[in-house]
């Protein structure tokens, strides 16, 4: 099935409110219908099997945008906007990219591109439920990202890498159409984009959060009665330190999520201890899988502390020596990963996907060593990096 069908199997015609932000709202049945737009659109001026890119801040452009691209039968090309017009002209020519949405605001950053910056007009009264089919390692997104060498690379995610890992996060989160996310992380971002997917999935809906400064977010929550706000490890730490978050009451909020790097356990605990009736998962993850791998039951977090838990239902998740054989608890090795969410690998440059992929599992990277009843903890990185701003 295609990945946008997958979607809103369930939702096309809703009333419901995807999306709640300053400027207005966007019904489910509002936003399928741009995204055939888009479809539509795509498949007449340019056809598929092309690479489009998009390039705007979180907002129902780019949901319509994006899940349009991927419904037309093209691949999405998601790019950071913080890039620079160096590494947009690079993305540009090595996906050979042949129209590009994008916020007005970054139209100065191209040329000799066809560039989109509004929804098109529908062109006919059809609607399109169904894309044509696709082969199931057909590439849906390509997401660029630098790891930790600095060397960009272009990770291709199929319609069944974001079906699976989809699923797997709806299962271990229990979400449903109540639930209502606070976003504050770009859908350019891997973990962002997990929230935009799983959402839409279940029938739930998001707010979007523009303000540039966290306090505006936990206002958010409770205006909006959210039920759930993730961050990375540089969130939390301005929550804790910069805002009134800790002596805040949020009645409607049922959990926090945390990936994206470590967050010491001290945060962690202090976050648990002040929200007692609210779940934290803390959660590990990388763009090659497309967005999580494992996580920590909340009611573990101060018996199994600093651990990241273990796989993600449908993901295997080892710790492997230099043999490929699972380490002994209390040994240190690198963590290795196999399910349907595993990229289809990196694009044009088959050298460094042999590295990381190896009979179909993923190589991370990450060195960790276990504890007796199979828990993992991350030690360091087999080549050191710096992480700057999350």
């Amino acid at each position: 099935m295609n990945f946008i069908d997958y979607l809103f199997e369930f939702t096309k015609n809703s009333d419901n409110v995807l999306v709640f932000s300053r400027d207005g709202s966007l019904t489910y049945q509002k936003a399928w219908n741009g995204i055939i737009d888009v479809s539509e659109w795509l498949r007449k001026k340019i056809g598929s099997n092309n690479k489009i890119g998009i390039l705007a801040e979180n907002s129902p452009f780019f949901i319509q945008s994006y899940a349009g691209i991927i419904h037309s039968g093209n691949t999405a090309v998601v790019i950071d906007t913080k890039s620079t017009p160096n590494d947009i002209a690079q993305i540009i020519s090595r996906c050979s990219i042949k129209a590009i949405f994008a916020d007005e605001k970054f139209k100065s950053f191209f040329s000799g591109v066809n560039l989109i910056s509004s929804l098109p007009e529908p062109e006919s009264d059809s609607n399109i439920s169904i894309c044509s089919s696709l082969p199931v390692d057909e590439c849906a997104v390509i997401i660029f990202t630098s790891g930790s060498t600095g060397v960009k690379k272009g990770v291709m995610l199929t319609h069944t890498n974001l079906i699976s890992n989809t699923d797997s996060i709806i299962q271990y989160l229990n979400l449903d159409s109540n639930d209502r996310m606070m976003v504050v992380l770009p859908f350019f971002y891997c973990y962002g984009a997990s929230l935009l997917h799983t959402h839409i999935r279940v029938g739930g809906s998001l707010v979007l959060d523009k303000s540039p400064f966290l306090g505006g977010a936990l206002k958010g929550i409770n205006e909006y009665n959210c039920t759930g706000f993730a961050g990375v490890p540089s969130t939390y730490l301005i929550l804790t330190n910069k805002t009134p978050f800790l002596q805040m009451e949020f009645p409607t909020l049922h959990y926090f999520t945390q990936a994206g790097g470590h967050l010491a356990g001290s945060v962690v605990h202090q976050i648990a201890r002040t929200f007692p009736e609210k779940r934290f998962f803390v959660m590990y993850g990388a763009t090659e899988a497309t967005a999580r791998l494992s996580y920590l039951p909340p009611e573990l977090l101060f018996e199994k502390p600093d651990s990241i838990g273990k796989g993600i239902p449908g993901v295997t998740l080892e710790v492997r020596d230099e043999d490929g054989k699972k380490v002994k608890p209390g040994a240190i090795g690198e963590i290795a990963a196999y399910g349907k969410n595993i990229m289809k690998g990196y694009l044009d440059d088959p050298e460094e996907t042999r590295k990381v992929i190896r009979d179909r599992w993923y190589y991370t990277g990450d060195l960790a060593t276990v504890d007796d009843d199979g828990f993992i903890y991350i030690v360091g990185r087999k080549g050191t990096f710096i992480k700057s701003a999350g």
